[in-house]
């Protein structure tokens, strides 16, 4: 079969590119496992960081962890499928098989089923960020109608986390960094209550637009893709990366954007608060969360709470509650080529169709 996988091209540096391999044997098959055939995946880098602290340094890292596929084998233990199945689903982050391939043997538990009138592409698209944002909106942020919720970035698991937000009847205010930003959101006719445009804007502009929006009393859930936890520092650092990071907004601001009793809900693993941060958190009673999708895999222990989250994710696809935005659809053979490409700043998805 033939599949994608990051290889170390240099010992020295520990840089890893995408090899398509044309002659891979199929996996053998676990008595717990489902043999997919691929019909798409999406196309994301891993997170090293993470596959370092967890111990996974195999010399084949797999890329592509989001699949829709057919069920073309099952394992002698199987129980929630069957050949023919068309199935949805996330692979774990100690998977030795790519989801960029053309055959992907899964855990039957990371799977549920696809709707017959979703489209693979859309429910590959979808899957992951809507693991991240139910994790964040509703497991940690237990977001309520009638509620306001900031979301500083709508690219990725942000704009699934707008479109749910809104289903669920919260007040949306949505932050963007540039004209083509906004142009999607109107594209899209996604639902905001305000959008804080940050081209242009002076310091503190999310603070004063959140006060504004909500009669001095801030907002009740901040979801965030990451901040700027020292601007004083590298501002003046003139670089594509620091640009980017400069984009965030600094913790200090999204703090002080929060109600009493505010959620903040973070994807910075490395996020150090202050003293007067955490002073000013206290005198509010909001609280921090840290936003790991991949703790649903990583543990059995939410395995229910995990499958629906699946299920339900696919439930709002299929009722045009939830949509994906995909940029680009490719070839198997085009990966390497569109996998530099994946850390740009961009809203959509890449898609490995097969």
């Amino acid at each position: 079969m033939r599949t994608v996988s990051l290889v170390r091209s240099d010992s020295d540096t520990g840089m890893r590119e995408p090899i398509v391999s044309n002659d891979e044997l199929i996996p053998d098959l676990c008595p717990e496992a489902v043999l997919v055939q691929v019909k798409a995946s999406v196309l994301n880098a891993p997170d090293f960081e993470v596959l370092q602290e967890l111990g996974i340094s195999q010399q084949r890292i797999p890329i592509g962890r989001e699949i829709s596929g057919v069920v073309k084998e099952v394992g002698a233990n199987v129980t929630r499928f069957k050949q023919g199945d068309e199935v949805v689903g996330v692979l774990s982050l100690d998977a030795n098989c790519s989801g960029c391939a053309e055959y992907c043997p899964i855990n039957e538990y990371d799977l549920v089923l696809k709707p017959k009138d979703v489209k693979h592409v859309d429910a590959a698209a979808v899957i992951g960020d809507a693991v991240k944002a139910y994790t964040g909106l509703h497991y940690q942020g237990k977001i309520c109608a009638g509620e306001t919720i900031l979301i500083t970035d709508i690219k990725g698991a942000g704009f699934v986390s707008l479109q749910l937000a809104n289903h669920w009847g919260a007040k949306v205010i949505a932050v963007v960094y540039s004209e083509g930003e906004r142009s999607k959101l109107e594209e899209h006719k996604a639902h905001v209550a305000h959008v804080i445009e940050m081209e242009g804007q002076k310091k503190f502009a999310i603070l004063n637009e959140c006060l504004e929006e909500t009669g001095g009393l801030g907002v009740d859930c901040i979801i965030d893709s990451g901040v700027n936890m020292f601007p004083n520092d590298i501002n003046e650092i003139d670089s594509p990366e620091v640009s980017l990071k400069n984009q965030c907004p600094s913790k200090h601001e999204l703090i002080s954007s929060l109600a009493v009793g505010g959620r903040w809900i973070t994807s910075q693993s490395n996020l150090q608060l202050d003293p007067p941060d955490s002073k000013l958190l206290f005198l509010k009673g909001a609280s921090v969360h840290f936003t790991n999708p991949d703790i649903w895999t990583l543990s059995s222990s939410q395995q229910g709470r995990y499958l629906h989250i699946l299920q339900d994710a696919m439930k709002k696809l299929a009722g045009g509650h939830i949509r994906p935005i995909i940029t680009q659809r490719i070839a198997l053979d085009q990966v390497p080529i569109w996998y530099q490409r994946v850390g740009q700043r961009g809203l959509g998805k890449v898609v490995v169709e097969l």
